[in-house]
Parts: C-alpha cells; sequence; structure tokens
C-alpha cells in the first residue's frame, strides 16, 4: 500500500521524525523504545459535527501497524482484510488488551443495522464477535481488568422504555455497559438523560467518559468518573467554573491524577478541537516531573493549553493551526510528547461542507514543549486517528462497589448534611427536606420541544424531610436519571442541585452535602445518622415506570407530573380568565418584540390565561411549539429563538411570570402568595407578607393542591408537555 506522508514546516525551521528520535538507531527520543504503532484508519467522511455522534457508516475502515513508527515505516493491515465477511467494514473505535496479545473493536459490516464488538486476535488475525442486541450499536470499547468490556451503547435498561434521545438533534443517545471477552454477564448501566461517551481507564481503575449534561441553561460535556460496575458516580472535570471549553472529550490519563483531552464545542467541530492537560488538584513539579495532584476534586482541576492557536469553540480553524482529534501521552514530563490525530485547514463541519470537503487527520508525533508537528502517517483518503503503541501495559485493580440487598431493586440517596454545599449558602432552619425528579425527553412520544424555558420533561418522586441533624435519605427507582432540589415549608425549591443523577439497584448515592467540597471530609454528629435510625423515606412514587404518572391529583402528595392543559388549564377557568382572558378585563400593558432587521413582522402580546391555541404570529417566538395563550403567558418567549432571530422588546417589562427552577422568584407565585404545605398544611401561613391576589380581587383562594401545581410547574422547568397530557399515538 502506498503511503503518502504530509510534511509540515513549523515556524522557521523543519523538522524531521530522526529529530526526536521516532524510531530507530540510538535515538532516545519519545517513540525509540516503541517498537510499532496501531492506528486505525476510517474513509475520510463529514457527518460527525456532533461530538456524540457514533453512527457514521462508511465502508472501508481497517486496524493497521506502523513498524517501525517513523514516516518510512512498514504499513500492515491488521485488520480486516482476512475475512471476506469485513469487506464492507466501518471501525469507529478500539482498545488494545493489557497483554497486547488482543484487539477489541467496534464495527459494523455492510449487512448489519448497527455497530456490534468484535475481537481480533493478534497472533492470527482470527475474529470473534461477541454477542449483542443486533438491533442496537455498541460503541468505544475498553478493555476493564478480571476479563471484561466497558462500552456504550443505545441499549435501554430500564424494563419497558425507550431509550433517551438527546435535546437537539434527538440522536437515540448511549449510556454505559459492560460484558465478558466471551460475550456473558452483559449489563447495561444506570441512564444518563443524555449521551456518555468515550470512556478510558485510568490507574486507579475508575472509568473516566464524556457525559452530556443538560438541565435548563446547562448544556456541555464534562468529565466523570465511574467506577468498573458503573457505580459512584462522580464529577471529574468540566463544571464549578473551572472549564476551558463547553466539552470535553476522549480523555486519557498522562499520570495519575492527570489527564489529556480535547476541548471543543458540543457541534460542527467533527469531534476534534484544542489540545488541553488537566490537573485534577494541587500539583508540585520537580525537575520536569508532576507528582500526583493532591485535593482531588472537579472544584480544585486546573488546565494548560498544549495547543493555543487552536479554537476551543466551534469557528472554523485557520490553515497551519487546524483541530486535533485525539491525543496519546507518550510520557509524564510537564510538557509531554504526544501522539495525535490532527487535520489542517477549518475543520468545522458547515464549512467543509459548503467546500465538498472532508477533514483530513494524520497522525504525527506532537512535541507540546516547543509547539511542533512531526508527521508519521497521514493516507489523504482515510482518516488516521487513534494511534497507540503496540505494548503491553499495567492493569489496574478491578474496582468494584458496596451494594444493599435490603434496597432491592431501589437506590438509596441522600446527604449527611444537606446545609453543607459549595454551590449555594443556606439561612439555618430554611430547608424542609429534599425533593427527587424524574427526567425524560421526547421519547416519551411528546413534541419535540416541552416548552419554550426548553427544560427537559420532569416527574416529582417525592420529598424526603431532613432529620434534626440535617442528614436525609430516600429511596428512589433504579436506572432513571433524577436531579434534586431543596425545599421550604412551601414546597419551594431554594437551590437546585444542576446535574442528573442515577444509580444501579441496590446501589448508595450517599453524598456529604447539597454538592460539598469534594477534597474536605463531612463533619457529622458521633453515633447513628438520624436519617439511618429512623430510616429512608420511601417516596411515594418509588414505583415502576408504568406507575409514574397520576390521574387528576386530589392532594399535594398525589402530584408527579403538571401537564399544563390538563392540571393547570382547569385552574386558571375558574379562577383567573374572568380577568385575564382574550378581553384583558385586568387592562395589563402589552409587549411588543420587533426583528430589527425587518424579516419578521412585529407583535403584540397581552397577558391572557384562556386555553385557546397561541396565535400563528407568535410561532417564531414560541420557538415553534403549539402551546396555549395561557402557557406563552407564564412561561414567556423562547429566548433562544429571541437570541437567535436578534429580536428586541418593548412595552410591558414582564414577559414572563414563572421562573424555571425558581418559584421564589417567579411573579405568579409571589402574587399568589401560597400556602405551608409541609410537614402538615397550614393555610393560615402565607410565604410573602403580600395580600394573595385572588382574595384581593374577591376571587376564592387557590387549594393546597393547585398551589402545589403553580409551585411544581416552575420548578420542574416551566413546561407544558408532561406524561400526563402528552398527545395520543397518531
Amino acid at each position: 500500500m502506498k503511503q503518502h506522508i504530509q510534511s509540515i514546516a513549523i515556524g522557521a525551521a523543519l523538522f524531521t521524525l530522526g529529530a526526536l528520535g521516532c524510531g530507530g538507531g540510538g535515538d532516545s527520543g519519545p517513540l525509540s523504545n516503541v517498537d510499532s504503532l496501531v492506528i486505525l484508519q476510517r474513509p475520510k467522511r463529514n457527518d460527525v459535527g456532533n461530538v456524540f455522534s457514533y453512527t457514521s457508516y462508511v465502508p472501508g475502515a481497517r486496524l493497521v501497524q506502523l513498524k517501525p513508527p517513523t514516516a518510512d515505516g512498514k504499513l500492515t493491515t491488521l485488520c480486516c482484510d482476512q475475512d471476506p465477511d469485513f469487506k464492507d467494514l466501518d471501525i469507529s473505535g478500539y482498545d488494545l488488551s493489557f497483554d497486547a496479545k488482543t484487539i477489541v473493536f467496534s464495527g459494523r459490516r455492510g449487512n448489519d443495522r448497527s455497530y456490534g464488538l468484535f475481537l481480533l486476535q493478534l497472533s492470527d488475525r482470527s475474529i470473534t464477535q461477541i454477542a449483542t442486541d443486533p438491533m442496537r450499536d455498541y460503541v468505544s470499547p475498553i478493555f476493564l481488568p478480571g476479563n471484561r468490556i466497558l462500552f456504550t451503547a443505545n441499549a435501554v435498561v430500564e424494563a419497558g422504555a425507550p431509550q433517551f434521545e438527546d435535546e437537539y438533534e434527538r440522536a437515540t443517545t448511549s449510556q454505559l455497559g459492560r460484558v465478558s471477552v466471551d460475550g456473558t454477564d452483559l449489563e447495561l448501566g444506570p441512564r444518563n438523560l443524555s449521551h456518555r461517551s468515550f470512556p478510558s481507564l485510568a490507574s486507579d481503575g475508575r472509568v473516566m467518559f464524556t457525559q452530556w449534561d443538560h438541565l435548563g441553561e446547562t448544556n456541555e460535556a464534562n468529565l466523570m468518573f465511574v467506577n468498573q460496575d458503573m457505580q459512584e458516580l462522580r464529577e471529574g472535570f468540566g463544571k464549578e467554573g473551572t472549564g476551558a471549553a463547553n466539552s470535553y472529550l476522549k480523555a486519557r490519563e498522562i499520570s495519575a491524577g492527570r489527564y489529556i483531552a480535547v476541548a471543543t464545542a458540543r457541534d460542527r467541530t467533527i469531534q476534534s478541537g484544542a489540545l488541553i492537560d488537566i490537573r485534577l488538584g494541587d500539583v508540585v513539579n520537580s525537575n520536569g516531573v508532576v507528582s500526583a495532584p493532591t485535593n482531588q476534586s472537579e472544584a480544585h482541576a486546573t488546565f494548560k493549553a498544549l495547543t493555543p492557536d487552536v479554537p476551543m469553540g466551534n469557528d472554523p480553524s485557520d490553515q497551519t493551526i487546524g483541530r486535533y482529534y485525539d491525543a496519546f501521552p507518550l510520557d509524564a514530563s510537564d510538557k509531554p510528547n504526544l501522539l495525535v490525530s490532527w487535520a489542517d485547514g477549518p475543520v468545522e463541519s458547515e464549512v467543509l461542507a459548503a467546500a465538498g470537503l472532508s477533514a483530513d487527520f494524520g497522525v504525527y508525533l506532537y512535541d507540546t514543549a516547543h509547539q511542533q508537528r512531526l508527521p508519521i502517517l497521514n493516507d489523504p483518503n482515510m482518516w488516521d486517528i487513534f494511534a497507540r503503541p503496540l505494548a503491553t501495559r499495567s492493569a489496574p485493580n478491578v474496582v468494584s462497589s458496596a451494594q444493599d440487598p435490603k434496597l432491592g431493586g431501589s437506590v438509596l440517596v441522600g446527604s449527611l448534611n444537606v446545609y453543607d454545599s459549595t454551590l449555594h449558602t443556606f439561612k439555618p432552619g430554611e430547608i424542609y427536606g429534599v425533593r427527587v425528579m424524574e427526567g425524560f425527553s421526547s421519547e416519551e412520544g411528546f413534541p419535540e420541544m416541552f416548552g419554550t424555558p426548553r427544560f427537559e420533561g420532569h416527574a416529582n418522586l417525592g420529598v424526603a424531610p431532613i432529620a434534626a441533624d440535617k442528614s436525609w435519605s430516600a429511596k428512589i427507582p433504579a436506572n432513571i436519571p433524577v436531579h434534586m432540589e431543596a425545599v421550604d415549608v412551601f414546597g419551594m425549591s431554594l437551590f437546585n442541585e444542576p446535574v442528573w443523577i442515577s444509580g444501579r439497584p441496590g446501589e448508595a448515592r450517599m453524598c456529604g452535602g447539597c454538592h460539598e467540597d469534594r477534597t474536605k471530609t463531612t463533619n457529622v454528629t458521633p453515633g447513628l445518622l438520624d436519617t439511618f435510625a429512623a430510616g429512608a423515606t420511601a417516596l411515594k412514587f418509588d414505583v415502576a415506570r408504568g406507575s409514574r404518572v397520576h390521574s387528576l391529583p386530589s392532594s399535594p402528595d398525589q402530584i408527579i407530573g403538571v401537564g399544563w392543559s390538563t392540571e393547570l388549564q382547569p385552574i386558571f377557568d375558574a379562577k383567573c380568565v374572568s380577568c385575564h382572558g382574550d378581553d384583558n378585563k385586568a387592562g395589563i400593558a402589552p409587549y411588543t418584540i420587533t426583528d430589527p432587521s425587518g424579516v419578521m413582522p412585529a407583535v403584540t402580546w397581552t397577558f391572557n390565561l384562556s386555553g385557546g391555541a397561541l396565535p400563528a404570529s407568535m410561532a417564531v417566538v414560541a420557538g415553534g411549539g403549539a402551546f396555549s395563550k395561557s402557557y406563552f403567558s407564564m412561561a414567556g418567549p423562547d429566548m433562544e429563538a429571541v437570541e437567535k432571530n436578534h429580536l428586541m422588546f418593548s412595552g410591558n417589562k414582564n414577559t414572563s411570570y414563572l421562573t424555571p427552577l425558581k418559584a421564589h422568584d417567579s411573579l405568579a407565585i409571589q402574587m399568589l402568595n401560597p400556602t405551608k404545605l409541609f410537614p402538615t398544611i397550614d393555610t393560615g401561613t402565607r410565604a410573602f407578607t403580600t395580600q394573595p391576589h385572588l382574595i384581593e380581587q374577591g376571587q376564592a383562594d387557590l387549594t393546597p393542591t393547585e398551589f402545589y401545581l403553580m409551585i411544581l410547574a416552575a420548578d420542574m422547568g416551566v413546561n407544558y408537555y408532561a406524561r400526563e397530557n402528552k398527545p395520543a399515538a397518531p
């Protein structure tokens, strides 16, 4: 096979591979002790702009060996021209076993409907398939100690449930799973609401992977840790104000507590970007060697840009700058040498598509100290990616997690001291309990958008009261994504934990606090925690998926979801539209939305709580959703559509009356002035000092159930759709 090598001039000098010891002779460079490289070659493409795309099928992929690892080394195909059944193969990713005798890869052949898992024995180049569901995709495999393989798949773990669809491309989300190398004991991990991808194994036995965190305004891909059994999920890098970009991909350990990763935007970047050196805590640099970080936590993490000229967003990159697809560390020095895949030019999917081009990734040795790339392999028809030495490596210990058989099919969640938080300061005594809410998306059969604030679907699983020592615990269903809110006696959120979590059956997810400092020890009163002495709260809705829905609730503790048309509109019809209907008897001033470019005609809106359909003229500012007048009046315009179209407001400053996740701050809730709900209903105690609006207007006040419906409508994201009012199947 003819090799096509691209030479690169960097700065004023022209470098050769031998200058850095890239194989052969008496060189002492970073590849001098490397016998050969394994490289994945995939035919060039331009359909993976989203960083979580995993089903890009173009036949003609192969795994090759480059020996020695130099530009003039011999290239040998390892897989899969030896088997005629694999002539139309695409390979999306692979991993090398600890003894360097076996490769596991994710592949799809011409007659396959999906990507499956295969084992390649390097001794005789034989190929065997691991048994998986042929209707589902299994990608990004890595070897685990104990003869297991971890992967991501779009298979679904929750019985009777469809797999989640992501919030933008509506792609079926990928989740973690594992299987024995002989194909037995296949297990699927608990679900995140969005994708999980690109796992890699750390020396301490944990798995680092990329998780798409999407919750309201949060829309990013961060690095997370999990044990090999897919339990004990913990933050790694990207949140708490320490991040560098929107998304972090393909992280690999450089040394304990230190990782190389691609920093980029979530879309249009062909899964490539800048390279950053992540330190998960405080480090000591001695004679060019970086010690293992101490005080490791996401809040204490730092990073160093190794490719400072490469954009971390989705702007097109300049010529000679390009973007990096992946990196493999060759040493742990302060400025490490890396095997990288790099492509020149814009490397932005829309720009390339307009020119009829595809990114051309080749393999290079990258000297981070001098920011110099030295070419190793670049076939102009292929993506040359995921280069790594064909060498043995040490296997970490098998890392497993404790399980409590007494939990049965449930998960235990809780905190030792809910007031302990790095993200919010609570007033003494203001927390009544913690509300747990399930998330879901349009795979449940709804329109693609739940509402103008663009929050996911929510279901209230219940509130667990805190004990006298500030601890709490509750049992929730396994394998579903949930997020939590500390609430007061009125059932209103005091602080929203801005992440989705999930657990396997029998797993305990006990934290120190409400997002406490991960490097510190949480101090509690000696002896048994009150919440354990009393026993975990059995939430009313720790039930099977089909039962996590209500008919019309008759009391606050029966509310699960809040369907706008089914639960809230009857309240408005009975108690509000006499003043706030189409005739606007209340005389509320309107507001106007204008398009400075003149493309969209100006529209004017007046507060209206009637249930009629929103006029077609409001479709753009409603984000295209088919909502009611009352919903648009309370939720307000789709701010993403407003920003995208550069729209401007004038007139009444109140464009929304319910604030997502913040019932306390919502004007409608403040005006209604709810009564106390927890631990018992007390209609004589109000949340605010102002006169309740309905009483002030001579109307009947809301009932406790109606108050809680309004509160939950705000605190669960101000959505129009819930399971309770999803449209009938066509």
